[in-house]
């Protein structure tokens, strides 16, 4: 909230020329890269710590012990393949969901979640990167004047974060007194647990959130005058809104719906246009009908 008054307070202009805050979109990619790495510095090392705590618990390390090296490379590449490889879902909330984030928004929330990350990291505190970008957010559609902040949605996340820590608790209550079976156990839990996972994975395929459409193209578009990536192939597109500066191929698909939606309505114009010209043409038939009638009667 902070952080988004001081952006817009030191970027007004009472002149009247451009403010400029869409340069925010520039810094925002040292902002995101900060996050990235308050994220490994945090969310990494908690379950880096769990591997060790388990290791140390089992008699495969020694107490006092800091992580293996193994440890640590498979903690960092789970991270970096599970960021790489999605949660659209978790972008379009954040992105769009809880409130239309602006530039200058953006990059007041993502400098404000990496401190809090960052600092949270140095003194030893626990945080998860979700729940402290998501408050960001909603601080950032708070501090924007004619902002709007989507209370329902936030109330959907705060519900989740009530009922996560409860839920863990008893998801690993059963699943150790499951893993005391033995090699058994272990394998039970494995198989329960990958169940669970791809029941989610397939249910989530019903309505899937991909790069195309977890952000609105216009968004897509504006964003990607500050991060282009070389060799991707690039065009300009013509949308409902005008035509849009040019588009990754992430973004083409998403296009290409607002094309067809627009081709779509416009068929649909000439069609309702078609069936009024039609009934203009049979009234007039039926009056001219109706006045050769009277004339022949006359």
């Amino acid at each position: 909230f902070t952080a988004t008054k001081v952006a817009y307070a030191i970027t007004r202009r009472n002149d009247g020329k451009p403010d400029g805050r869409g340069r925010f979109r520039y810094a925002q990619i040292s902002s995101s890269s900060l996050i990235a790495l308050a994220h490994g510095t945090n969310d990494a090392q908690k379950t880096m710590g769990v591997i060790t705590l388990t290791l140390i618990a089992a008699g495969q390390q020694a107490p006092g012990s800091g992580p293996q090296f193994w440890v640590i490379v498979a903690c960092a590449l789970a991270i970096a393949i599970g960021t790489y490889s999605g949660g659209w879902r978790i972008i379009r909330t954040l992105g769009s969901g809880l409130t239309e984030v602006k530039p200058a928004q953006g990059f007041a929330a993502e400098t404000s979640t990496a401190a809090t990350i960052l600092a949270s990291s140095h003194l030893g505190f626990a945080l998860s990167t979700t729940q402290v970008a998501s408050g960001s957010v909603i601080g950032s559609g708070l501090g924007r004047r004619g902002s709007t902040v989507r209370w329902r949605t936030a109330g959907r996340i705060g519900i989740g974060w009530l009922l996560t820590l409860p839920a863990s608790a008893a998801i690993g209550a059963v699943a150790a007194v499951i893993a005391h079976l033995g090699t058994v156990g272990l394998i039970i839990d494995a198989v329960i647990g990958l169940a669970v996972i791809f029941f989610i994975f397939f249910r989530s395929r019903r309505n899937a959130v991909h790069a195309g459409n977890a952000i609105p193209v216009p968004n897509v578009a504006e964003s990607g005058h500050a991060v282009r990536i070389s060799g991707s192939k690039v065009r300009r597109v013509k949308t409902e809104t005008g035509t849009l500066p040019p588009l990754t191929n992430i973004a083409m698909s998403a296009a290409t719906e607002d094309k067809e939606r627009k081709r779509a309505l416009e068929e649909a114009k000439a069609a309702e246009k078609a069936a009024k010209a039609a009934t203009k043409r049979a009234k007039k038939a039926l009056k001219e009908s109706k006045n050769h009638k009277k004339g022949t009667q006359k």
